[in-house]
């Protein structure tokens, strides 16, 4: 909203909306990056930003988990690295369309800004809003991901006493979001979502207020120890 467009110094708005269906609607990708030491080599933190939004005149799907808690995520990492240059250089994706069948990141992988064979590894960040009973990571389940499952796990269990998870679970490969459309291009990608109650998956009381946010910052402390030592 345009800030002229109300009264500042009030201290309630009523918003009226009205959805209406575009069939040629045009969604854009939202991409950022900050160059690291090693600016030919990329570090891929993605998400996606839209939800499944209304359906008919009553039931409105707020996607507070699914993906806002991933979108905003992916905008902390991106504000943490422009303080504290990394090796790799760090790429942000937010994608559209994900929802209707991963169409924004298809579309990316058909049209790379950076060279997808120049991408060292990416993690999707879909649904991260609880992390009670730990995270789940797709594709640390195969045999070619086993080096960063047992990085994640290494970093985790450092300190015994004071672990960023008591669970990190490993799945095998799913074509369930984002990272699917880079590992049909052979791109290392993962899926990481956290696990716990609060989560409503495609429902109405998907909002801010049912999100435990326990794990959010282990997550992000486990994250950018990742990238320290991912080679």
């Amino acid at each position: 909203m345009k800030r002229e467009s109300f009264d500042r110094s009030a201290k309630t708005v009523s918003i009226d909306i009205t959805a209406k269906l575009k069939k040629n609607f045009a969604a854009k990708n939202v991409i950022g990056y900050v160059e690291g030491k090693n600016p030919n080599k990329y570090f891929v933190f993605c998400g996606h930003y839209d939800h499944l939004g209304t359906l008919g005149k009553d039931a409105y799907f707020p996607g507070a988990q699914d993906n806002a808690s991933g979108t905003a995520m992916v905008l902390d990492l991106a504000a943490y690295y422009t303080k504290h240059q990394p090796e790799y250089t760090m790429v942000f994706m937010l994608f559209f369309g994900e929802e209707a069948g991963l169409l924004g990141s298809s579309y990316y992988v058909e049209h790379p800004l950076f060279p997808l064979n120049q991408i060292v590894m990416g993690v999707n960040l879909d649904m991260v809003g609880t992390g009670d009973e730990g995270i789940t990571g797709v594709n640390l389940g195969e045999e070619k991901y086993a080096d960063i499952f047992w990085l994640l796990n290494g970093i985790n269990t450092e300190h015994s006493d004071n672990k960023y998870f008591e669970t990190i679970k490993d799945r095998k490969a799913a074509a369930n979001s984002d990272h699917y459309s880079f590992n049909r291009k052979d791109v290392k990608f993962i899926f990481i979502y956290t696990m716990g109650p609060g989560t409503y998956y495609h429902n109405v009381k998907d909002k801010y207020e049912t999100l435990s946010f326990t794990g959010y910052g282990s997550l992000f402390g486990l994250l950018t120890k990742f990238v320290e030592r991912y080679e």
